[in-house]
């Protein structure tokens, strides 16, 4: 239940707190006064977006949703961490002056997604564009299925579920197909190309070590006589070399130290650079040997990394990776793991196929029985719905107005392979179209109303009531209709709670609590207030709403019979607001 409303700068309204109750909650007030202006911040709860047009400041709007019977929206919350007080949740909305919106939900900030998604489990807004949408075939067919709720639910849910498991085999099915089409064109490419790789057998950067070799061979001279000098320089005999003067200084220093002990840790330096001098002198004379300078050494090499660079051009396009053709070995065998791979799932895409196949025609045939079962749950309750409505019509001065909700084949989808639709013959004789085409304004407002208050009537689950804003739904309408209309309103208030924008007195004649929002200027400055209407202010503002007076004695005494009308049968057993 919607408890209370606060709405701050917002068109005319600067700052009106409105307190609604349980059952049929009237909004009236002349035209202009800000009616609209209240919806749009009931809309705003339900994350729409404001109209620039309509304030030149910063927006809020603040709403206390009652929690009780509605266990979605509680376990929602909790999970949110929003907080709540009395069993009560406050959810606010504000509009910045750049056009900015924030939201909270028991102080929690959310997306405005979110707060629909939340606030619109329990509040539903119908405008005129909301009697626009129920002429579309999709809110004909969930309207069918809320009346049906306990019977279709069920069935819904599980064809979706089919539904979506039917799409994800059909994805991996068609991914199979495009493999097993690969695999013809490709197959046969690829194993060549591994067989070849096997052959040749090369190793990671073995193309880059062999032209490191050819630089080495082709330098041989060079660079034996390097190494030679090299070694020369450190031991040799004929000239001056480093290993007889490093032995003339560790000779000197070990005399000296055998008379200043002091010397001796750099005498047994001398002795170990002595030793890596040596060391270093025949590590020259290894590398020197161990140059092949032989010509059958360079043409083997040679024709190697012949034998490689050609791998790595004709295999390249066939194993290609994500940055396009290797450009060495060492990347062609990573790229061959990948194509070993490729294969692997190839041989096995056959077999995957045929299972696949047979999981989606085992499927197909329970998503058929599903459709089935669901269009029969649908035909059933269309019967049903379609005298629900009907009687409540008759209640609405459309005796002779006959409505039919039919359940006709479609396109398969995900909701099933029904086109529902409802058809109204306004009057005996006429062809039954459907009500987009059949109903003027006034009398789709009826058909809303009465659809509304079948759906509300057949809910089993009581605990939560649903709340329902309807903004001037009796449009179009007056007399004995718009009288109908407000005992309707007031039965639909028995299962959930009702606030309606009227114009009507006869709508809000049948109010358990009725609000009146008047416009007052002051100092040039023009700004709207809502009051809640005791029983001798209820009838001067149907004195109004009749006659355009609240003091003539004919006008109150009019709007008194009619309030005392409206209460007797708003009063009668079973009629109570909940």
């Amino acid at each position: 239940m919607l408890s209370t409303l606060r709405i701050r700068s917002i068109g005319v309204i600067e700052d009106a707190t409105l307190e609604f109750g349980p059952g049929f909650t009237a909004l009236t007030g002349e035209t202009g006064a800000g009616k609209t202006m209240v919806v749009t911040g009931l809309t705003m709860l339900l994350g729409a977006r404001l109209d620039r047009g309509r304030t030149g400041t910063a927006a809020t709007v603040d709403g206390t949703l009652t929690l009780a019977g509605h266990d979605r929206l509680a376990n929602a919350l909790h999970e949110l961490g929003a907080e709540e007080e009395d069993g009560e949740v406050l959810v606010v909305r504000r509009v910045t002056r750049d056009g900015r919106s924030r939201a909270h939900i028991g102080g929690v900030p959310v997306p405005i997604g979110t707060l629909s998604a939340l606030v619109g489990t329990a509040v539903t807004v119908h405008g005129q564009s909301d009697q626009q949408r129920l002429r579309e075939p999709d809110a004909q067919r969930d309207a069918l299925d809320r009346f049906a709720k306990d019977d279709v639910a069920p069935l819904l849910e599980r064809h979706e579920q089919l539904w979506e498991q039917r799409s994800a085999l059909r994805d991996q099915l068609a991914e199979l197909e495009d493999l097993l089409q690969r695999r013809d064109r490709e197959g046969t490419r690829l194993r060549e190309a591994l067989e070849r790789l096997e052959r040749t057998d090369p190793t990671p950067r073995e193309d880059d070590d062999l032209r490191s070799e050819l630089e080495r061979l082709g330098n041989a001279a060079e660079l034996r006589a390097a190494a030679d000098q090299a070694a020369l320089a450190l031991v040799g005999d004929d000239g001056p070399a480093a290993a007889p003067l490093l032995d003339i200084a560790s000779e000197a220093v070990s005399r000296a130290a055998r008379t200043d002990s002091t010397l001796t840790p750099l005498g047994e330096r001398l002795e170990a650079a002595r030793i890596e001098l040596s060391d270093l002198a025949a590590e020259l004379s290894r590398y020197a040997d161990g140059i092949d300078a032989s010509p059958g050494r360079l043409d083997t090499a040679n024709e190697r990394l012949h034998d490689l660079t050609a791998l790595v051009r004709d295999l390249g396009p066939v194993l290609s990776g994500p940055d396009g053709p290797p450009e060495s070995v060492t990347a062609l065998l990573e790229n061959s793991r990948h194509a070993a791979a490729a294969l692997d799932r190839y041989d096995g895409a056959e077999e995957e196929r045929e299972q696949v196949a047979a999981r989606l025609a085992a499927l197909e045939e329970d998503l058929d029985q599903a459709a089935t079962d669901l269009t029969a749950a649908r035909t059933r309750a269309a019967a049903q719905l379609s005298g629900a409505v009907q009687e409540e019509l008759r209640h609405l001065e459309m005796p002779d107005a006959d409505i039919t909700v039919t359940v006709t084949a479609h396109a398969h989808r995900h909701h099933g392979r029904d086109a529902v639709a409802i058809l109204l013959a306004p009057h005996p004789g006429a062809e039954p179209l459907p009500v987009a085409q059949a109903a003027s304004g006034g009398e789709l407002s009826r058909v809303m109303l009465a659809l509304e208050v079948a759906l509300a009537a057949h809910r089993q689950d009581r605990t939560a009531a649903p709340v329902f804003v309807f903004d001037e739904i009796d449009a179009g309408i007056g007399g004995r209709a718009a009288l109908a209309v407000g005992q309707r309103l007031a039965r639909l208030a028995r299962h959930a709670q009702v606030i309606v924008v009227t114009h009507l007195p006869q709508v809000a004649a049948h109010a358990g609590t009725h609000l009146r929002i008047e416009k007052t200027s002051t100092g040039g400055a023009t700004s709207s207030r809502i009051d809640a209407l005791d029983r001798q202010q209820r009838i001067r503002e149907l004195s109004r709403m009749l006659a355009g007076d609240d003091h003539s004695d004919v006008a109150l005494a009019h709007a008194q019979e009619l309030l005392d009308d409206a209460t007797a049968v708003r009063t009668e057993p079973g009629e109570g607001t909940p």
